[in-house]
């Protein structure tokens, strides 16, 4: 097959989208099995910067604006007690709010205790909520954090977004299998595949064409080394 360009373009509306343009079509080598590459390291920066781009998206396609913490009263250390203290905790949760939309990611602090940041859509009724997790684990809290903007007390989905994304790269040390965040079933993400004419420039035809659907464009990133051939813009830098 013969390589051609293609553009992935995600409309999260409120002219806020990103496209993503390269080639489709070439021959993949065989893939090493995971955990077994000589360069670990490498595989691990693969795996944050994929668990950063989905946490992104899922935040900015389900439009979430608000930012809750949840924090034991002891000093919880083990990971996977903790995502299935979580997991109670959603469960409960969608018994009274089945709609109930999320993205969680967790952050360790200095003495080695565990807490979840959660971004969320609208206002929340943070005393139930809290009730809800001390039933699970005993004296814990959940905090509001609240951010200014054109709107009110609410984040901008693409602030809120890259907050979220800064904790994945603190908290994968080393294991590939490890967890990195947890977010609600359907969410989807938008996506739209589009071909690049073969005489057109990829690059321009990338950026016209999320220039046209969100009305302006803040960041490229664009390697020197890839002289065109793929590259990211996004409408929020």
């Amino acid at each position: 097959m013969t390589p051609r360009h293609k553009i992935t373009l995600r409309d999260y509306g409120e002219q806020v989208g990103e496209v993503s343009w390269g080639r489709s079509g070439l021959c993949e080598g065989k893939k090493t099995p995971r955990g077994e590459s000589k360069n670990r390291e490498k595989n691990m920066e693969r795996c944050k910067a994929r668990a950063k781009a989905t946490v992104r998206r899922k935040v900015m396609a389900a439009g979430l604006d608000h930012l809750l913490t949840l924090t034991y009263r002891e000093n919880v250390k083990d990971k996977w007690r903790a995502w299935a203290d979580f997991i109670r905790f959603i469960r409960r949760v969608h018994r009274y709010f089945p709609e109930w939309r999320y993205v969680a990611v967790t952050e360790t602090q200095e003495r080695g205790a565990i807490h979840f940041h959660i971004a969320v859509k609208g206002y929340q009724d943070v005393s139930f909520l809290r009730a809800l997790w001390s039933a699970i684990v005993g004296e814990g809290n959940i905090d509001v954090q609240y951010r200014e903007s054109e709107k009110g007390l609410k984040w901008k989905k693409a602030k809120l977004a890259f907050y979220l994304t800064k904790y994945i790269g603190k908290e994968m040390e080393g294991d590939l299998d490890e967890r990195r965040f947890h977010a609600s079933l359907g969410i989807e993400i938008p996506e739209e595949v589009i071909w690049i004419p073969s005489q057109a420039d990829p690059v321009e035809f990338a950026l016209i064409t999320l220039h046209r659907v969100v009305g302006r464009i803040g960041f490229m990133w664009c390697p020197q080394e890839s002289h065109g051939a793929y590259g990211w813009a996004c409408s929020w830098g």
